[in-house]
């Protein structure tokens, strides 16, 4: 019987040599730096600690792939850039992700397919979420050597697009469509909660009660740490401010404008207007005053900004708790005293979380909340967030004090992980032949060498 040869693609040749591809180069793998995340993982304990929050219902007789392994390969695939769980279909079969899975590199022992990958997905209730929320906490707890004095956790949400008939999902007229209502924390690039609400709640459902979870359990840690709730208008919250002056922990939140609140800023508008007329650019005053909107149980501190434009007037609001003991003190030294300073050095920072949810959505496909089931598509969502605290233990530990150290998860998944490389395997060892032309040769040892210090 004649064998037929697959036509391959006719490439431009090289002068008078001809250019032809193949899939042929045996045991290779384009995402060696997964061994980068296996350091990265060792050093936090994360894997083990997700594996033990999980049950797991399987008679272990008869279970081919161990629920460890399906945790590396789902997070792991989703750190290099594998969104779907279809993915694995080929992934099972890369050596890199064999050996970070603990398995050694052989095309014949294949890790867990889409199917079971999604068995696991939805196998996974409310409660077991809860213990997998304590482990992001505790794996920032863990990070700090001694307790810091002071910490400000960021409060925000965003839309996450639904697809299909899917389990609560809402229209969301400020989104225009219908989605999800995920609510995210962050202490500087460190995620602490990623939790996913229908859209038909505010932006501040269930922020209190996370909020005093949240400070339990870092109170419980760190006694006597100064801990401060940032977020925009949306958490503005009689409810959340009342239990926060109860309970010592600080608060800045935007303030929705209204009439009340505009008249306090009149002459700071009158004069931005003016000064704005005469230098023909961008002009801002800022001034604190107390006010007390009438479902609030005590008068509150204000910072009102009267900007003015070429496109008009701006008056921003920000409510705060803190200068409650500094605001009027003479010396003015403290950023609190000064409403300005205080504006741009202790809110406006909250704008940068913006750019972490954009990493977990953009580039760690936690929007990736396809499933049926809702409490499947949490575990998605926190399926991304584990990724995403691998990720950052890499530009955290690995990284720090070089010029990399404020990349994005993206770049570091491309300039890190996405290194091509053979794989040898030997009787005493598994060698990764990288690609002796990767760019980042000298970066990948610096990395390698502080994710495998032990000390």
């Amino acid at each position: 019987m004649t064998k037929r040869t697959r036509r391959r693609a006719a490439f431009k040749r090289l002068r008078r040599r001809a250019v032809e591809v193949d899939f042929q180069g045996g045991t290779l793998t384009t995402d060696s730096g997964l061994l980068l995340l296996r350091e990265a993982d060792r050093k936090l304990g994360l894997i083990d600690r997700i594996n033990a929050a999980i049950p797991d219902p399987r008679d272990l007789r008869y279970v081919a792939h161990p629920q460890r392994e399906m945790l590396v390969s789902r997070i792991f695939g989703i750190a290099t850039g594998y969104e779907d769980g279809n993915d694995h279909a080929q992934l099972r079969y890369d050596p890199a992700m064999q050996v970070a899975a603990q398995r050694e590199p052989d095309a014949a022992i294949r890790l867990a397919s889409p199917s079971t990958l999604s068995r696991l997905e939805n196998r996974v209730d409310s409660k077991t979420m809860f213990a997998l929320h304590e482990i992001l906490v505790d794996t920032f707890l863990d990070s700090y050597d001694e307790p810091p004095e002071e910490i400000i956790l960021d409060l925000d949400a965003t839309d996450d697009p639904t697809h299909g008939n899917q389990e609560k999902r809402y229209f969301n007229g400020f989104y225009n469509g219908y989605c999800f209502l995920p609510l995210y924390v962050f202490c500087g690039n460190q995620i602490l909660v990623s939790y996913l609400r229908p859209s038909s709640v505010g932006a501040a459902k269930h922020a209190r009660p996370i909020s005093k979870l949240l400070v339990e359990k870092i109170r419980s840690r760190w006694p006597n740490v100064r801990i401060i709730l940032r977020g925009d208008s949306g958490f503005c919250n009689g409810k959340l401010m009342r239990w926060c002056d109860k309970n010592r922990v600080g608060y800045i939140f935007g303030f929705q404008q209204n009439p009340a609140l505009k008249r306090h800023l009149v002459h700071e508008m009158v004069a931005a207007h003016a000064a704005f007329q005469s230098a023909r650019e961008k002009q801002r005053r800022f001034t604190w005053f107390s006010y007390k909107a009438r479902r609030w149980d005590r008068h509150r501190w204000v910072i009102g900004k009267a900007e003015h434009t070429a496109k008009g007037s701006n008056p921003r609001f920000v409510v705060t708790n803190l200068p409650e003991a500094v605001a009027q003190a003479s010396s003015g030294n403290s950023p609190a005293a000064n409403p300005e300073r205080f504006y741009e050095t202790l809110y406006c920072p909250r704008g940068e979380m913006e750019n972490r949810i954009k990493e977990q959505q953009l580039c760690l496909f936690a929007d990736r909340t396809s499933c049926t089931d809702f409490m499947a598509n949490q575990f998605r969502l926190m399926l991304a967030s584990f990724a995403y605290v691998l990720l950052d233990a890499v530009r955290r530990i690995g990284l720090a004090g070089t010029e990399a150290s404020h990349w994005r998860v993206d770049t570091i998944r491309l300039r890190l992980l996405k290194i091509a490389a053979r794989v040898r395997v030997t009787a005493r060892r598994v060698v990764f032949h990288l690609a002796s032309s990767c760019p980042y040769e000298r970066l990948f040892n610096h990395v390698a060498e502080r994710l495998c210090d032990t000390s």
